[in-house]
């Protein structure tokens, strides 16, 4: 290969190109040796401040939750300072040695507190690590006092929930619990901090959306141990949730449990026209306080596995045969068909035949000729099996769910259960086989395949002290509608029953006998302020065939005995209250939960609002009567005076 040798003028023009690269090289090479004695010699004393670790923090201030009242005002749940102590890696030069001072200072043991730095240990070395949950204001003040030994770590203060009632409300209001990584990564940015607690069950879960409030937070200068230098712009507040009003009343609320005490089961005490619930209460309950700061696995094991099962809320979750008080709709339900009329009368000897079947009234010696009221007061099986053999069972189904049965009430609660209303249909789509007449028996008295919650039960009670107008049962008190005495105006999601009122009048009577008559089934509901209608109901588990031969036996196991119900209202000339009450394996429902029932409602009357039926204007009559009394009372006091007894027995 040749060469052509380069001219004169080809090696003078390289010559010059090297001359200006070397120039601007070394141009450059002063710019940077100019900028580093720069930094160094007249910037030294900042940036060597900077150099410890002086940073820009962003401190995020989460909101408290909104709180929680009763209808008159009563705090419920609200929140408390709670002091958590927080470890910023990048700001701790010797990692160990702080722990190890914060384990002299706190009493925690190194190892723990490892433990839970590795656990919740950031890629990001500017990411706080909680070490400690609600230290305690001592505590606190220890580490602030020693921050000069405690480098990158920092006590934060955040709002922690707190029940001041426990067990009082622990299934209406439920729990909090820390956020999971998918509940936390639907948070809006807002609301990162504030969301770090939120609702597990009842009004808190529900309504944890409201009750979360939005994030504030400032902008400070910390130093290379993380204490505050200053505040680089304007704090922004925390706006907090949104504060609730239920319509319990915590005076009723406590009475209610301190008459259930030692016992399982549900009561409910709602005002019928408007719905609202008064007291709700589920047996056996538990303390919502345990779950604030993060629950251990022994405890929780013990509330979600144990045999009595606490954290079930059984007045929307327990589903229950509901017995006798089922007799009801059937009342409403031949009335309305016409296959029965109010002076048709049943006779009964104690027992039913159907073909084969025997099946017997719970009095063995039959109740004799009775009339529909008379049947209700008296809780005859027999009329009632007579009465659902005539509407067939899915009749009775459709008037059952004309009352809100098989289907939820609505109340604002989590997790509401819809209970088992069985048809012909139901039993061949669920089990393949058809129905048979004499399945329809224990069906009419409230037992076989039928099922319902005691929300449901609370609403259907409703319906009829309200003449036949379901009311969707609430928990978040509204303003109120109207004057006293100003006409009713039915709430929203009510629904009149397409039945003629009159058959509930039918049905009250019957209820109101039920009470006051000394065959009634639910005598011990009686009271001598107001006139209670009530209906009791024994709700069985197995039969009575079954349950026999453990009656005698000193092993009887408690869980197959029946529960105890009883619903009412009163007055029952114009309803203002009524009454659910279940107590499980409590045998019968006239002599445990009817005497519950009663004295709930004086309470009431008593401390809340009288029970006092409408005023009527004295008549002539009630002056004869009055008079009457007096003149009775004088005579049976001169029949029991010594020396007069002998004359008085003659006569």
């Amino acid at each position: 290969m040749k060469f052509t040798p380069l001219t004169t003028e080809e090696i003078q023009l390289f010559k010059q190109r090297i001359v200006l690269i070397g120039a601007v090289a070394v141009l450059c090479l002063l710019v940077l040796v100019f900028r580093l004695w720069f930094l160094q010699i007249i910037e030294g004393g900042y940036y060597r401040e900077v150099s410890k670790g002086n940073r820009i923090r962003k401190i995020p201030q989460g909101a408290p939750r909104g709180l929680i009242y009763d209808r008159n005002g009563q705090l419920l749940a609200f929140n408390r300072p709670s002091f958590n102590i927080e470890l910023i890696p990048e700001d701790t030069p010797d990692l160990n040695q702080s722990l190890a001072n914060l384990s002299r200072i706190t009493g925690i043991s190194l190892a723990r507190l490892k433990a839970r730095m590795n656990k919740r240990r950031s890629s990001f070395k500017f990411k706080p690590i909680e070490l400690l949950q609600d230290v305690g204001r001592k505590t606190a003040d220890l580490v602030d006092a020693y921050q000069e030994d405690l480098p990158g770590i920092r006590v934060t203060v955040e709002p922690m929930r707190l029940y001041p009632n426990a067990s009082l409300t622990s299934h209406l209001l439920g729990y909090v619990g820390m956020v999971s990584e998918e509940q936390f990564s639907k948070l809006p940015p807002d609301r990162k901090r504030s969301g770090r607690i939120v609702g597990r069950s009842g009004v808190e879960s529900l309504k944890n959306n409201v009750l979360i409030g939005f994030d504030g937070g400032r902008q400070v200068e910390v130093d290379h141990v993380g204490r505050e230098l200053r505040t680089l712009s304007k704090p922004v507040t925390p706006r907090p949730g949104k504060d609730i009003f239920l319509t319990i009343d915590m005076r009723l609320q406590r009475f209610v449990a301190g008459l259930m005490k030692g016992k399982q089961g549900v009561v409910i005490v709602s005002r019928p026209r408007t719905g609202e619930i008064l007291s709700i209460s589920s047996f056996p309950d538990f303390d919502p306080n345990l779950f604030v700061g993060g629950i251990g696995d022994k405890k929780w094991i013990e509330l979600t596995q144990g045999k009595e099962r606490p954290l079930l809320n059984k007045a929307v979750q327990g589903q229950f045969p509901p017995g006798s008080i089922f007799k009801l709709v059937l009342a409403a339900g031949a009335l309305d068909m016409g296959v029965i009329a109010p002076d048709t009368k049943f006779v009964c000897q104690g027992s039913f035949r159907l073909r084969r079947e025997v099946r017997y009234c719970w009095k063995r010696s039959g109740h004799g000729e009775l009339n529909l009221a008379q049947a209700i007061a008296q809780s005859c099986n027999v009329f009632f099996y007579r009465t659902g053999l005539l509407m067939g069972v899915n009749n009775i189904a459709k008037y059952a769910r004309m009352f809100g049965f098989g289907s939820r009430t609505g109340v604002e609660v989590e997790s509401e259960q819809t209970g088992l209303i069985p048809t012909r249909q139901w039993k061949l789509r669920t089990l393949g086989e058809k129905w048979y007449d004499g399945e329809t028996l224990p069906v009419s008295i409230g037992q076989g395949f039928v099922t319902v919650t005691p929300i449901q039960m609370a609403a259907y009670v409703n319906t009829i002290a309200n003449g036949g107008v379901w009311v969707p049962p609430t928990l978040f008190k509204k303003e109120d509608t109207g004057a006293p005495g100003a006409q009713w105006e039915m709430p929203k999601g009510s629904r009149p029953l397409r039945i003629n009122p009159a058959y509930f009048e039918i049905i009250r009577k019957g209820m109101t006998d039920a009470v006051n008559r000394r065959q009634g089934t639910a005598q011990r509901a009686r009271s001598r302020r107001f006139t209670v209608a009530g209906k009791t109901g024994t709700s069985q588990l197995v039969s009575r065939k079954t349950n026999a031969p453990r009656e005698d036996s000193k092993n009887l196991d408690q869980s197959l005995l029946p529960h105890s119900i009883f619903i009412g209202f009163a007055p029952a000339e114009a309803p203002k209250l009524s009454v659910v009450v279940l107590v499980e394996h409590g045998e019968s429902g006239g002599r445990v939960a009817a005497p519950l029932g009663r004295k709930i409602l004086e309470f009431y009357s008593k401390t809340i609002e009288p029970l006092d039926p409408p005023m009527r204007k004295p008549s002539i009559l009630d002056a004869e009567s009055a008079r009457f009394r007096r003149e009775l009372k004088q005579a049976f006091g001169d029949y029991r005076r010594p020396g007069l007894a002998a004359k008085g027995k003659r006569r």
